[in-house]
């Protein structure tokens, strides 16, 4: 599945009075988490301690 369909399949399922800003917000935590999961999968996900760290300036 394409980038694109993983998004509109995402947006599909919102509902229709979500903001604009909310619609950003979720589409880069799936963004974030999806990467996370990729870097995960190749060995280079981060430390308990430099992840709390990041998750401190989110």
């Amino acid at each position: 599945m394409s980038e694109k369909q993983v998004m509109m399949k995402i947006l599909e399922k919102m509902p229709d009075d979500i903001t604009f800003d909310d619609i950003v917000e979720t589409l880069n935590l799936i963004y974030e988490l999806r990467n996370r999961v990729d870097n995960f999968d190749r060995d280079k996900a981060l430390t308990a301690e430099e992840l709390k760290k990041e998750m401190q300036q989110w």
